[in-house]
């Protein structure tokens, strides 16, 4: 297959932007042959003659031999899209897999194609990545599979690392890592590749120099529908606040202790009886924008808060008048009037006699989850107007393949209303034709991740409409037992009518409409296992037209082309339903009488009978442009197994009957070996 294309011949004819790789199969693996400039340009040597296991990582080449793979055993086109984390981009791509074969060798012809992909994720991505560049905490890129894409300067700076030696590392190999929690970090890892968030987890890590630290670890998933392409960790030193709750078990030093313990956590406030600000810490000066000079004596009032139902506050200022704590959120702005979000708890502070003296409001700044919040209600909004205005079907089923969702396109294109089909069995709109791959998909769906596949829908009106979808799998994590199956289709029926005729071709001659010397090739394992099952026999006959020549210099190719429709299709009519015939070019045929029996003679007059009735028909003849034709063909004839076991033996020896035959004369058969 490489002496097809020279490597130049290569880049003319992949030339663009587009990755174009030729690779033959080696065993389970696959040998690069041939690659185009945009492809070289992904490695940072020559790979050529070097397999996919030896060039990718262990993830990236099991996806793709595994799609390589179902290409060469399905011989047909294979597409999959897959998601990198490339120079601190994330970007998608869609992979075309075509199996080729050629004097007995495997290859492929991979062609890889960035697209672009929903903004919503871009955005979420892009929200993450400033995170990344501006946390005061240490950050860190995981890729699903645990290896390190990027840290930040604060993550190297706290424990000494250099950053060029940890990237592609696996997360969990780093120096700093105690023994003692791997196993909980690769099952947060692991977890949060499978779209969970893990918040506020405690972790112990070492520094290069071996003293321990402790941190409050967040795992959080960066995804793309219901698929996660990366893992995005903060790392918040609680190493003082740790030790100081020690502290605090050991020694009473009271609410200074207590005070100061909160001070690295949150926003601390004390305010007398009157609400007037005695004292407050530097978190919340900084995050209001005040000096400590412009609050203390000042009525906590003067902190401007945003519109909140009069009843909230009224409320809260009734549960602090009873010496109760009040819990809540509240927004203020800051002095440059930005808004933040404050997560609240007020506590009253009281004497022996149960007396309010002051008041400790305890602060957690929440700004980024509540913006946090508001993008996922975007985002959430966002796919319901993709889903209601996409021309896309979608389609929610339950477990069981029930109907719980599906997008206004379903009426466009199938005439259902959304309620007709709410609570009916999604097989109710597959066509028979269909029907089995679907519910093999159901019955199996528990074992499968990603799945496409081509289905057959009907209309309300029973027009047929072909559909090619993507189906995912997503599981309630409550429930192990209970799924959803939402499945993402596009309407591809004048596709697969161009693909049915496209086959069609392939595999019939143009001018007689009968089958090819390809479709026997296809057709002849079929047919030889068959006899081989039942125990019988066929025949392969080779038929060429006596005096087809003379007619084409007589009449002219057009009335020799009709002469050789009208040749075939009375060939055609004299055999049985399971029998073949094959143009091979010319006026020359190939006959493959299928369940003879293996009875010599039994089997001779089932093969006479069959080759009288085409010499019957051809004798009676036909008229074209008002001249008669009664043709005579010669014949050769051998069988299976008799004579050969395999399609060349039978071929040629059936070539050599016809030889023997047209010596005999014209209107004669030969059998080989007779």
């Amino acid at each position: 297959m490489e002496h097809l294309f020279t490597e130049e011949q290569f880049k003319q004819v992949f030339m663009g932007k587009d990755f174009a790789f030729l690779l033959r199969k080696c065993g389970n693996d696959y040998r690069y042959i041939r690659l185009n400039d945009a492809a070289k340009s992904l490695y940072s040597y020559d790979v050529i003659g070097q397999t996919i296991s030896a060039v990718m990582s262990n993830r990236n080449a099991e996806i793709i031999i595994d799609n390589y793979n179902k290409a060469t055993l399905t011989n047909e086109q294979i597409d999959y899209g897959d998601y990198a984390y490339y120079n601190a981009e994330v970007r998608k791509y869609e992979t075309s897999v075509r199996p080729i074969t050629m004097n007995h060798e495997q290859y492929i012809l991979a062609i890889t194609k960035e697209i672009l992909y929903d903004r919503n994720i871009e955005d979420k991505f892009l929200f993450m990545r400033s995170m990344f560049d501006h946390a005061s905490f240490s950050t860190v890129i995981l890729s699903n599979t645990g290896e390190i894409l990027e840290v930040n300067a604060n993550f190297m700076n706290e424990f000494g690392l250099c950053n060029e030696q940890i990237k592609q590392q696996p997360f969990i190999h780093l120096p700093i890592i105690p023994k003692a929690e791997i196993s909980a970090i690769t099952d947060y890892i692991k977890r949060a590749s499978m779209g969970e968030n893990i918040a506020r987890e405690i972790l112990t890590f070492h520094t290069v120099e071996k003293y321990e630290r402790y941190y409050l670890a967040t795992f959080s998933p960066v995804m793309q529908g219901d698929d996660s392409f990366a893992v995005f960790i903060i790392l918040q030193d609680i190493t003082e606040f740790t030790e100081q709750k020690v502290e605090l078990r050991l020694k009473t030093h009271g609410f200074e202790v207590f005070k100061a313990a909160l001070n690295s956590a949150a926003g601390i406030a004390i305010l007398d009886v009157d609400g007037r600000i005695i004292d407050i810490n530097e978190m919340l000066l900084n995050i209001m924008g005040y000096s400590k000079e412009n609050l203390v004596g000042t009525p906590f009032d003067f902190i401007e808060t945003r519109n909140h139902p009069e009843d909230y506050l009224t409320n809260m200022k009734k549960t602090l008048h009873a010496g109760e704590i009040w819990r809540g959120e509240l927004c203020y702005r800051t002095k440059y009037h930005a808004f933040y979000w404050m997560d609240v708890t007020i506590i009253p502070l009281k004497n022996e006699a149960g007396i309010t003296e002051q008041i400790l409001s305890i602060n957690y700044d929440i700004t980024d989850k509540k913006r946090m919040l508001t993008e996922l209600k975007n985002i959430e909004r966002t796919f319901r107007l993709i889903t209601e205005n996409t021309n896309d079907l979608i389609v929610i089923t339950n477990e069981d393949g029930i109907i719980m969702y599906t997008s206004p396109s379903y009426t466009h294109y199938l005439g259902y209303e959304s309620s007709e089909l709410q609570g009916q069995f999604y097989s109710s709109i597959v066509a028979d034709e269909s029907k089995n791959a679907w519910q093999n998909y159901l019955n199996n769906f528990e074992c499968q991740s990603d799945t496409q596949f081509e289905l057959l829908l009907e209309t309300k009106t029973g027009l047929p409409i072909w559909t090619e979808g993507n189906v995912t799998v997503v599981n309630d994590p409550d429930r192990e037992t209970v799924s959803q199956i939402m499945m993402v289709s596009r309407e591809i029926t004048h596709r697969k009518e161009r693909e049915n005729n496209l086959l069609y071709l392939a595999y019939h001659d143009s001018l007689t409409q009968l089958p090819n010397r390809r479709y026997l090739l296809k057709e002849f394992p079929t047919v030889l296992a068959n006899a081989n099952i039942d125990h019988t026999s066929f025949a392969m006959i080779y038929i060429d037209g006596d005096n087809f020549k003379e007619v084409n210099d007589q009449f002219g190719h057009e009335t020799g082309d009709a002469f050789i429709r009208k040749f075939g299709s009375v060939i055609m009519t004299s055999i049985r339903s399971h029998d073949l015939v094959i143009r091979i070019g010319g006026d020359e045929f190939i006959v493959v009488l299928t369940g003879l029996t293996r009875d010599y003679e039994a089997r001779q007059a089932q093969m006479m009978q069959i080759i009288s009735r085409i010499r019957k028909e051809l004798q009676a003849g036909w008229t074209i442009e008002q001249h008669h034709f009664s043709p005579t063909a010669s014949m050769g004839i051998a069988y299976y197994p008799d004579h050969g076991k395999t399609l060349d033996e039978l071929l040629d020896l059936a070539d050599q009957a016809l030889y023997k035959a047209k010596e005999l004369g014209k209107n004669n058969l030969y059998i080989i070996g007779s």
